[in-house]
C-alpha cells in the first residue's frame, strides 16, 4: 500500500502489522499519553513509519494525519530554502493545527464544545470530528512524491551519474534548486537511512559547488556574462551564492594587487592620509565600472557592493588601528576622513554616474556595514576625548596663571564694550568655519592669542599662524587670517583684564567642542537607523552638555570663589586716587569675562547645536544643562556681588570717615568756604562712580538694576550714620548742600527710582543748616511731606542736633515735642 499518493509509481512497502488490540496508547501507570505528547514523538518517525501508526487504530491515524506533524517537516525545508521552496509554496499558510496546549480545538475562534452541547472533549474525537486543513500535508505530499527518486537514487555513492545530475545536468540553476531541496528534504528524516543519503546529498552539493564555480571563474575571465550569472544564479539557488560573491569580489585586482597600504598613512606628516584617499578614488572608479557588470550577473536581493565594503572595512580597521597607535585626536580625525570619502564612494553609487545606481537606503545601508564594527569604540573616545581634553587645557591655564594682571591694561568703559562687540562678532565668523578647516586648525586658531611669556614666542606665532594656511584653501586663508586678527586684539585686551577666568581657555574648549560636535554630526547627518541613531544623538548631546559642565564647575565657578575669598580678605585703605578698589575691580572685570565666556555659549548653542537639538524641548539633557549653567553663572555673580557691595561701601565708609574734616561743615566764623561739594565727597563719589560704570553691559538689565539698587540704599544708610557724626555752622551749611546736591545727582545717574527720593529728602534736610529761626527748624521737622515719608521725627531731630548752635535752639525745637493733638 502507499501512505503519500497511491497513484505515483514509486511506492513504499509497508509490512502487516498485527492489529493493535488497545486504542490508546497508555504509560505504564495506566493513563492515556496526550495527543501532543504523541505528535511530537511521531514527528521523529521517516514516512513510512507513519503509515504503519496510522493503521495502528482509528486515534493514531487521527494523529498521523494531523498538519503539526507536517508542518514541522515544511518549516524544517524552509530553513535553508534559497527560494525555491517559498516559491512552491506560494506563501500559503502551512499552518493548519487546529490543537492548542489545553487540547481544545477551535472552529471560527470558538471552541467546538461550545458550539456542540454535550460533545466530549476527548481531543481524539474532536480530533475526528474536526480534521485538519490538509494543506500541509498535501503540500509536503508533493514534494516528497517528486523529490524521494532523485533521494533515493543517491544510495549506490558508486554511481556514474546520479539521477539529479542526468536530469537537471544541462540546467545548472534547476539543478542547483533540486540539490537545495534534496538537502532540506534530508533534515527531515524520511527514511531510516538518512544518515548515508544526506552524506550522499552533501557530496553532491560539494561536487556541483566545485564545478560550478569552476564555470564561474572561467566565465569572469573570458567576461562571458552569460555563463557567469548562469552559474551564479546556480549557486545562488544552491546555497545562498556566498562562495560565488567572494570568488568574484577577490579575483579584482583592486582587492589581490592593492598598491595602497595601510602601513603607507601617517608617513609624511601626522594627517597624512593620502594613501587610503587615492585607495578611496580608485574603488570608486572601479565600482562605476562594476556597476552594470554586478547588476547583470547577479539579482538585486545579493548586494553585490557589501562585500566590497567588507573588504574595505579590513583595510579601515587596520587604518584606524595605526592611527590609534599615534594618538586618540589622530585616531578621531582619522574615522571622521574615512566617513567623509567613504560617503562620497557610495554617492558615486547612489547617483547617476553609475550605469545601474543603487538606491539611497541601501547606499545608507552599505555605510552602516562598513562602520558597524567601528562606531561604539568612536563615539566612546569621541567623548572621552573631548572631557579629557578640555579638563587638560583648564589644568594647563591653572598651572600657569600665576602671571598676575599688568594694572595698565585696564580699559575705560567705552574701550571695553568695544572689544567685547568686535570679540563676539569675530567669534560668531570662526564659528562658520567649513569643519575640515577648523578641525584642521582649531588650536591653531586659538594659538596667537597666547601671551610671549605661556606657550609661545611672537615667532612661533607667526609659524602657527603660517602653518594654518598651508593647509586652508586659497579662499580661505585671507578669511582665517582676518580672523585671526579680529580675535587678537580682542582677546588680548579683554583676556588681560583678569586674573580669575580667561578667554584664551574658554575659546579653545570652545573649538575642541566644535570639532568634536563636528565629527559626530557627519554621522548624524547619514541617518543611521534604530540603536545606533540613538547613541550618536545621545553622544552628540553629551558632548556638548560636557563642555557646560567644565566651564561652569571647573573653570568659571572656581574663578568667582576666587574672586569672592580675595573680596572677603579686603581691608579698605586710601590710594593716590581713593577709587582704586583692587579686588573689586578684578571682580568686576570677571563679571565682564563671564558675560563674554556665556554669550559665546549661547552663540555656539544658536549657531551649531540648535541643528540638532530642539531648543524648545525643555525635557532635552542638553537644554536642561544649559539652564543649569546659566543658572551657576548668575548665582556666581549674584554671590560675588553681594560681597562686592561689602567692600565698595566699606571703602566709601573709609573714605568718608578719614577724608572728611570737622571744619568742613563747621569752619570758623572768619573763613569763607568754597561753594563745591567737599572733598571727601568727591573722592566718595569718584570711588562709586568709578566701580559702578565698570559692570555696565556685564549682565541683564535686571541683575544691574538689583545691584545699583542696593548700592543706593546701603550708601544711604551709611551716609546718614556718617552726617548725624558732624558739625555744622550755618557757613558749613551751604558746603553741606552742595555735597548732598553732588550726592543726589550720582544717584540719579544710576536710574533707580525707588532710591532717588531718599537722597532727594537729604536734599531737602539739608536747609536745616541755612535757617536761622528755632520755629522755622521746627516747622521745617514737622513738615514730613518734604521728605517723602522716608524720614521719621526721630531721625530729623538727630539731624538737627548736628548744628552747632543746638544746644540754644534745643529748648524751642523740641517744645511740645510730645504734645498731643486732637482736631
Amino acid at each position: 500500500m502507499s501512505f503519500i499518493d497511491d497513484d505515483i509509481n514509486t511506492t513504499v512497502s509497508i509490512p502487516t502489522i498485527r492489529p493493535v488490540s488497545v486504542d490508546v496508547a497508555r504509560l505504564k501507570s495506566g493513563k492515556a499519553i496526550p495527543p501532543n505528547v504523541l505528535i511530537r514523538i511521531f514527528q521523529y518517525l521517516p514516512v513510512p513509519s507513519l503509515a504503519n501508526v496510522a493503521l495502528a487504530s482509528r486515534r493514531f491515524k487521527v494523529l498521523a494525519y494531523d498538519d503539526e506533524i507536517w508542518d514541522t517537516k515544511l518549516q524544517i525545508m524552509l530553513e535553508n530554502d534559497t527560494g525555491a521552496l517559498a516559491a512552491m509554496l506560494d506563501g500559503e499558510n502551512t499552518n493548519g493545527s487546529l490543537i492548542d496546549s489545553e487540547n481544545t480545538i477551535y472552529i471560527n475562534n470558538k471552541p467546538l464544545n461550545t458550539l456542540i452541547p454535550g460533545m466530549s472533549t476527548d481531543p481524539y474525537s474532536t480530533r475526528a470530528r474536526a480534521k485538519s486543513t490538509g494543506f500541509a500535508k498535501e503540500q509536503f505530499k508533493q514534494l516528497y512524491t517528486q523529490l524521494l527518486p532523485y533521494y533515493v537514487d543517491l544510495r549506490d555513492g558508486n554511481k556514474d551519474s546520479t539521477k539529479v545530475l542526468h536530469d537537471f545536468g544541462n540546467q545548472p540553476q534547476e539543478c542547483g534548486k533540486v540539490i537545495n531541496l534534496l538537502m532540506g528534504l534530508g533534515q527531515c528524516h524520511v527514511v531510516d537511512d538518512w544518515k548515508q543519503l544526506n552524506e550522499g546529498v552533501n557530496a553532491l552539493s560539494q561536487y556541483f559547488e566545485s564545478a560550478s564555480l569552476h564555470e564561474f571563474e572561467v566565465a569572469y575571465d573570458c567576461h562571458n556574462t552569460t555563463d557567469m550569472k548562469s552559474y551564479a544564479n546556480a549557486l545562488i539557488a544552491l546555497n545562498g551564492g556566498s562562495t560565488c560573491m567572494q570568488t568574484y569580489v577577490q579575483k579584482h585586482p583592486i582587492f589581490y594587487d592593492n598598491p595602497f597600504k595601510p602601513e603607507d598613512n601617517f608617513v609624511s606628516s601626522p594627517d597624512d592620509l593620502t594613501p587610503f584617499k587615492k585607495l578611496m578614488s580608485l574603488v570608486s572608479d572601479e565600482l562605476k565600472q562594476q556597476s552594470m557588470l554586478a547588476s547583470e550577473v547577479f539579482p538585486e536581493k545579493m548586494d553585490a557592493f557589501y562585500l566590497f565594503a567588507d573588504r574595505i572595512a579590513e583595510f579601515v580597521a587596520q587604518l584606524l588601528g595605526r592611527a590609534m597607535s599615534f594618538s586618540t585626536h589622530l585616531y578621531l580625525r582619522t574615522m571622521s576622513v574615512v566617513l567623509s570619502t567613504s560617503k562620497k564612494v557610495i554617492t558615486v553609487l547612489t547617483s547617476d554616474q553609475v550605469p545601474k545606481k543603487i538606491e539611497h537606503d541601501r547606499g545608507v545601508n552599505l555605510l552602516f556595514k562598513l562602520f558597524l564594527p567601528f562606531l561604539d569604540d568612536y563615539l566612546y573616545e569621541e567623548s572621552n576625548y573631548a572631557e579629557q581634553i578640555t579638563k587638560k587645557y583648564i589644568d594647563e591655564w591653572i598651572n600657569r596663571s600665576a602671571a598676575h594682571t599688568d594694572a595698565s591694561a585696564r580699559l575705560t568703559n567705552q574701550s571695553r564694550e568695544t572689544f567685547k562687540r568686535n570679540y563676539l562678532a569675530a567669534f560668531k565668523k570662526v564659528l562658520a568655519l567649513p569643519v575640515d578647516l577648523v578641525s584642521t586648525a582649531a588650536t591653531t586658531i586659538a594659538s596667537p592669542f597666547q601671551r610671549s611669556n605661556t606657550f609661545t614666542s611672537k615667532h612661533e606665532k607667526k609659524d602657527s599662524t603660517v602653518s594654518v594656511e598651508s593647509i586652508s584653501t586659497p579662499p580661505s586663508t585671507p578669511k582665517v587670517s582676518n580672523l585671526n586678527g579680529q580675535l587678537e586684539v580682542a582677546k588680548q585686551e579683554l583676556d588681560m583684564l583678569q586674573n580669575y577666568l580667561s578667554l584664551e581657555i574658554s575659546l579653545q574648549l570652545i573649538h575642541i567642542n566644535k570639532e568634536s560636535e563636528r565629527r559626530v554630526q557627519q554621522f548624524i547627518d547619514i541617518g543611521f537607523p534604530g540603536r545606533m541613531k540613538l547613541d550618536i544623538q545621545r553622544t552628540y548631546e553629551n558632548i556638548f552638555i560636557q563642555l557646560l559642565k567644565t566651564l561652569g564647575q571647573t573653570h568659571i565657578q572656581p574663578g568667582f570663589d576666587s574672586a569672592a575669598d580675595r573680596l572677603a580678605s579686603y581691608k579698605p585703605t586710601l590710594s593716590k586716587h581713593n577709587e582704586d578698589v583692587p579686588p573689586l575691580t578684578e571682580f568686576f572685570e570677571l563679571v565682564h569675562v563671564a558675560d563674554v565666556i556665556q554669550q559665546m555659549v549661547q552663540l555656539y548653542y544658536d549657531e551649531e547645536i540648535t541643528k540638532n537639538v530642539d531648543k524648545h524641548d525643555f525635557m532635552n539633557d542638553v537644554n536642561k544643562e544649559k539652564k543649569t549653567f546659566e543658572r551657576l553663572l548668575d548665582d556666581c555673580v549674584a554671590r560675588g556681588m553681594d560681597r562686592g557691595i561689602q567692600v565698595l561701601l566699606s571703602q566709601v565708609e573709609f573714605i568718608l570717615a578719614q577724608e572728611q574734616t570737622r571744619s568742613d561743615y563747621n569752619p570758623p566764623s572768619d573763613m569763607m568756604p568754597d561753594l563745591k561739594p567737599t572733598k571727601a565727597c568727591r573722592d566718595t563719589i569718584s570711588c562709586l562712580q568709578t566701580n559702578t560704570s565698570m559692570l555696565i553691559g556685564a549682565s541683564e538689565k535686571s541683575t544691574m538694576d538689583l545691584f545699583f539698587s542696593e548700592i543706593g540704599r546701603r550708601f544711604f544708610e551709611i551716609l546718614c550714620k556718617h552726617l548725624k557724626q558732624q558739625t555744622v555752622n550755618e557757613m558749613g551749611g551751604f558746603r553741606y548742600i552742595c555735597d548732598m546736591n553732588a550726592y543726589y545727582d550720582f544717584i540719579t545717574s544710576l536710574r533707580q527710582k525707588t532710591i532717588t527720593p531718599y537722597f532727594l529728602a537729604l536734599k531737602s534736610l539739608a536747609n536745616l543748616y541755612i535757617i536761622e529761626s528755632a520755629t522755622d527748624i521746627k516747622s521745617l521737622i514737622h513738615d514730613l511731606e518734604r521728605y517723602h515719608g522716608l524720614m521719621r521725627i526721630e531721625d530729623l531731630f538727630e539731624f538737627a542736633a548736628c548744628r552747632s548752635d543746638w544746644p540754644v535752639i534745643k529748648k524751642v525745637v523740641q517744645k511740645d515735642m510730645t504734645d498731643c493733638c486732637i482736631m
